[in-house]
């Protein structure tokens, strides 16, 4: 039984670690949205950035988990006052978690102004992580489908 366990107990942890993981790759991951896209690609000059935060999501996770803390941290007694204590503490607990979920879920990013060589000014905000910008450099806005995102120009 106990050697039935083990076994258990070692799948369980592999399992979970190959759960998360990706197979490394040279090449640069496109959304699946961007596929098949047309997409038009205008030169510009960045004229100013700014670090902005995006909005990180506010899901079920923090709504019921802080939820079931605050009712298990608001043990009030019994009766009436007792139930009250619970779900105030439900309520707080629901609130804070769901607050906490969209900080830990924000994402670094970057407004970029952009004047394009016909003149026109265009703002795309997009995550830090797909490069940082600077004043002054040559890029290309990269938009269609809805969407626009702005890389260095290679030429």
């Amino acid at each position: 039984m106990n050697r039935t366990l083990h076994r258990v107990f070692w799948l369980g942890v592999t399992a979970a670690l190959f759960s998360g993981c990706t197979l490394p790759s040279s090449r640069r991951l496109v959304p699946s949205g961007q596929a098949n896209v047309l997409q038009r690609a205008d030169l510009g000059t960045v004229t100013s950035v700014r670090a902005v935060n995006i909005e990180g999501r506010k899901g079920q996770i923090g709504l019921f988990g802080g939820g079931l803390v605050g009712s298990a941290a608001a043990s009030g007694g019994s009766g009436v006052s007792g139930a009250l204590v619970k779900a105030a503490g439900t309520v707080v607990g629901a609130v804070g978690g769901q607050a906490s979920e969209e900080a830990l879920t924000r994402q670094r990013a970057q407004e970029i102004t952009i004047r394009l060589d016909d003149g026109r000014t265009v703002s795309i905000t997009q995550e830090s992580a797909t490069g940082l910008f600077m004043d002054g450099d040559r890029v290309r806005v990269i938009n269609g489908g809805g969407s626009a995102r702005v890389v260095l120009a290679t030429n």
